[in-house]
């Protein structure tokens, strides 16, 4: 179960990390391939993502002691700061400028994997019983 936690914690940090990789490159320097796709789809998935190992993190953080519906509040809750903080993270990068509308689909990408990951929980306390 320890080693499960560590792994859990790890990636989601992981992916702070790379969404705020992704955030410090100067908008001059955006690769162009990305051009390609929706820039609301990018941040759609990649906070989806953090969802998903936000919840797997809090899951194993509280096996127990926590309800689902708790543990999903605080994985929304704090999937929406973590976008907050990026959005207003790249005032600092140039070329970069904060978009309500990015949080937006932020917010969404994490409201998505909480709902999926609720469903994977009822569909297997289901089977279960």
């Amino acid at each position: 179960m320890k080693n499960n936690l560590v792994f859990s914690r790890a990636w989601a940090l992981a992916v702070v990390i790379i969404i705020f990789a992704g955030s410090s490159v100067p908008g001059k320097d955006i690769p162009s391939v990305l051009s390609l796709t929706p820039d609301k789809l990018i941040h759609c998935l990649e906070y989806a993502a953090l969802g998903f190992f936000l919840f797997r993190w809090l899951r194993s953080e509280f096996p127990n002691n926590i309800s689902l519906i708790k543990i999903s509040l605080v994985t929304l809750l704090l999937g929406s700061l973590i976008g907050v903080l990026d959005e207003n993270y790249q005032r600092l990068t140039p070329g970069r400028s904060p978009d309500f509308w990015d949080w937006v689909l932020d917010s969404v990408g994490v409201l998505l994997a909480v709902l999926l990951m609720n469903y994977l929980a009822n569909r297997k306390s289901q089977r279960a019983t």
